[in-house]
This record gives C-alpha cells, sequence and structure tokens, in this order.
C-alpha cells in the first residue's frame, strides 16, 4: 500500500517557553509541602501511642511550619539553646562525650524515668544532669551511633526537599535577573524556604522520628527525690514530679498553650496536650526560652522572613484595593516581629518579675465579678497550673497584636491564590535555560 501523502519531519524542537497558571500553582504547593514536612522534627511519642498519635506530633509541627514558618523556627532555637546549654554543663561536670545530639535526644524525652511511687515520666537534659550529679541514677553511656541507629532519617526525601528548595531559588534570581515577573505567591515559598534552611541548621544534630525512649531505673522513691530539691515537697505537681528542676515557661510558650487552650475548648483536636498525669511524653510543639544567640539568628531571620514580602511592594496586582491590602499586611510583618520581640523582652523583664507572684497567690476566685472575670481569663487551663498564668497587661495587647496578624497572614495566602487569575503576561514566560535543566 502505497499513500500519496507525504509527512514531514523535524530535528531539535525547543520546549514551550511558556509556563501555565497550574505550573505556577503545583511547583510552588510542592516545594511549600516539601520544605515544611522535611523540617519537622517531632518529640518521641508515648510508648503506648497508635500510629495516628505517633505521627500527631509531626503533624503538629508541619501545621505549625505551614500557618506561621517564623514560629517553627521559634520552636528550633529553643531547643537548640537548651541543647547548647546542656552540652556545656555536661562538659564542665567531665562528660566529654556528651554531644548535641544526646542533648536533643535528652530534650525530645528521649529518657523515661522510673522512680518507686510514680509512673514512668519523661526527663529532659537539665533533670537528668541533676538526677546524676546527685547519684540517683548513674550516667547513660549511649553513642551517639546508637541514637542514630535509633532515628528515621529520611535522607532521600530530605535531598529532595533541598534540591527543590535549591532549584526554586535559583529559578527566582534567574527570573528577576531577566526581568520577568515574579508572582506573590512564588515569594510566599521562598520565605518558606529560607525558614526551612534555618530550621534545618538548628535541627541538624537532632534525631528525628525515634518511636522508643530508653528507660533510666532508680530505687529511690520519688517522694525523697522531691525532698533533695523541693523546699516544699508535698507541693502539687502539673506536669511530672521533677518538672520544678527545669521549668521555665516563656512567655511565647504560656501564650501559645492560651492559644491551643482555646482550640481545646472549641473542640479542635491539634496541638493537644498530654492527657496523663506525669506528662508520657514532651509535647513537639514547645516554646523554650532562647538564648542571646539565639535571639540574634531569630531577630534577622524574622527580618529577612517579613521584608521578602514587602519585594511585592510595586508589583501588579489585580486591583488597586488588594496592592493596598497587601502592602498593609506586609508591613504589618515586620511590625510583628520588631513589636513582638519588644514585647516579649518587657513582659520577662518589667512585668512578670512585678505582677506574676502576686497572680499566683490567687488559688480560689475572688469575690467580686469584675476582678473573678480577670481571674479567670488569666489562666483557662482546667487545673489552673500557676505557671501558664498571663498578667492581662501581657495577654490582652498580645491576642491584639496575634488577631492583626492572623488576618494579615491569612489575606497573604488568600492574594497568593487568586491573585493568579489577573498576571502581567511575562510572568508566564520561563526563563531561557530552566526548559533544559531537568526539576521536579
Amino acid at each position: 500500500m502505497t499513500s500519496n501523502s507525504t509527512t514531514d519531519h523535524t530535528g531539535w524542537v525547543d520546549e514551550p517557553d511558556r509556563r501555565g497558571t497550574w505550573a505556577i500553582l503545583s511547583t510552588c504547593i510542592l516545594t511549600i509541602t516539601l520544605c515544611c514536612w522535611s523540617s519537622v522534627y517531632p518529640n518521641i511519642p508515648p510508648r503506648s501511642a497508635g500510629i495516628l498519635k505517633k505521627e500527631m506530633g509531626k503533624i503538629n509541627l508541619f501545621l505549625v511550619g505551614l500557618l506561621g514558618p517564623e514560629f517553627l523556627l521559634v520552636i528550633s532555637l529553643g531547643q537548640w539553646s537548651a541543647a547548647r546549654a546542656s552540652v556545656k554543663r555536661f562538659h564542665e561536670a567531665g562528660y566529654e562525650n556528651w554531644t548535641m545530639t544526646h542533648a536533643f535526644f535528652a530534650g525530645m524525652g528521649g529518657f523515661l524515668f522510673a522512680s518507686p511511687g510514680s509512673e514512668m515520666f519523661p526527663i529532659d537534659a537539665e533533670q537528668l544532669f541533676r538526677l546524676i550529679n546527685d547519684g540517683f541514677i548513674v550516667y547513660p553511656e549511649l553513642d551517639v551511633e546508637e541514637i542514630q541507629d535509633k532515628s528515621k532519617t529520611e535522607g532521600m526525601a530530605r535531598m529532595i526537599a533541598v534540591l527543590q528548595a535549591v532549584w526554586f531559588l535559583i529559578n527566582c534570581i534567574i527570573r528577576v535577573a531577566q526581568h520577568l515577573t515574579l508572582t506573590t505567591l512564588e515569594l510566599t515559598t521562598l520565605s518558606f524556604i529560607l525558614i526551612f534552611f534555618a530550621t534545618s541548621f538548628c535541627w541538624k544534630n537532632k534525631p528525628k522520628d525515634i518511636s522508643r525512649a530508653i528507660i533510666l531505673t532508680t530505687n529511690t522513691p520519688i517522694t525523697t527525690i522531691r525532698s533533695k530539691y523541693h523546699p516544699y515537697p508535698d507541693q502539687r505537681w502539673y506536669q511530672t514530679p521533677l518538672d520544678f528542676l527545669s521549668r521555665d515557661e516563656w512567655v511565647c510558650g504560656r501564650l501559645w498553650r492560651y492559644y491551643t487552650q482555646i482550640l481545646h475548648y472549641l473542640h479542635i483536636p491539634i496541638f493537644a496536650r498530654p492527657n496523663t498525669k506525669p506528662y508520657d511524653h514532651f509535647p513537639s510543639d514547645i516554646f523554650l526560652r532562647l538564648d542571646r544567640q539565639a535571639e540574634g539568628i531569630f531577630t534577622l531571620f524574622e527580618l529577612l522572613f517579613a521584608c521578602i514580602f514587602i519585594l511585592a511592594w510595586n508589583f501588579e496586582f489585580p486591583t488597586p484595593t488588594e496592592r493596598l491590602i497587601w502592602r498593609i499586611s506586609a508591613v504589618y510583618q515586620i511590625v510583628f516581629g520588631l513589636a513582638g520581640g519588644l514585647s516579649i523582652w518587657y513582659a520577662h523583664t518589667v512585668i512578670l518579675p512585678k505582677q506574676l507572684e502576686k497572680i499566683e497567690l490567687f488559688e480560689y476566685p475572688p469575690k467580686q465579678q469584675l476582678s473573678r472575670l480577670a481571674w479567670k481569663l488569666r489562666n483557662i487551663h482546667p487545673d489552673r497550673d500557676p505557671h501558664l498564668t498571663l498578667p492581662l497587661r501581657i495577654l490582652l495587647p498580645n491576642i491584639l497584636f496575634c488577631v492583626a496578624y492572623c488576618l494579615s497572614r491569612a489575606y497573604i495566602l488568600v492574594e497568593d491564590l487568586i491573585g493568579l487569575r489577573r498576571l502581567p503576561e511575562d510572568a508566564f514566560q520561563v526563563v531561557s535555560w530552566s526548559k533544559y535543566i531537568p526539576h521536579w
């Protein structure tokens, strides 16, 4: 059989020099998801936890990173600060083989303490040091390799996240160099990449996805141990019998617990606290106090994170109103970071030293109705844990600040999506070389 028709043939054909809306959206969502999921290092779940509960710590941190990446950075910096302090203290006492990995392992609930008169409960690095130093337990001879053997590294997934983040960053830089439009969604993705690299630095020595803790046993009753350290050993405790040895509730932690308790009352099952007493694990979303170096790192990255949104100041938006609201929201991101840092410093140095001890004296609600309302608002936790009490001078302004932050953050995320409906023509043009380099 023959055909009279002819078929045209050709050789090398270039890839299309344009991208579609779906390509922009899917690439950004993929990059954000990879960065958030790969940058979370949850604490060890309780021994009795099922499959879903074991993943809740990771899911909680993932949600923190997704909704407020800078909060995930604060959590990681707090753990990094505590680990550094632990290494310094152990080394000064002669335990030279105590490393950052050991310190992170202890801080994530890697050691369970078993003592007569109490259920097993996790101890952090500070409590562990005190118990070792006073002879209640022996120093756990644990090599870094043994800890790493318990850890699931997820090396391939992390490598994919790093490669995707680096590729995305380079692609955005080249777009700017070639005077091609960046979308606000791409700017937001860059902010996630920034926090991804920062949290990865903080948690580079932290084991990941360990499911079992090591049990340390003593024959000394827990009441005897408490008598050694506590001037009032019969005083009520709220988390573990030894939490008074190292518990130092930071203002950020108190506020976070306050807001998550509201979610609990609204039956929103995220960021839950342990329901056992004593605690059977350390929650993953604990805000620990930052040291000076960590404060400096956070300030730098918080400003960089907030300034990314300022870069869209003169972007083309679908409407002038949307651009105005974006500018207001972007400026507020910077204001929130600076004002938040100053308010935390003021709370710890001025307000709390003057008011906290007086507030904690109110074990029973006052008789006056207005005073009773204030008493309830300061502490909404079911057990009235005094360590979580917040003076109204701290609480009320922060509620306003946080509501405004949530609104500005929500607008940025919404505008990232609805802004795709009307973009400049060159926003859909790809950079001149990216079509020849394979990527995800």
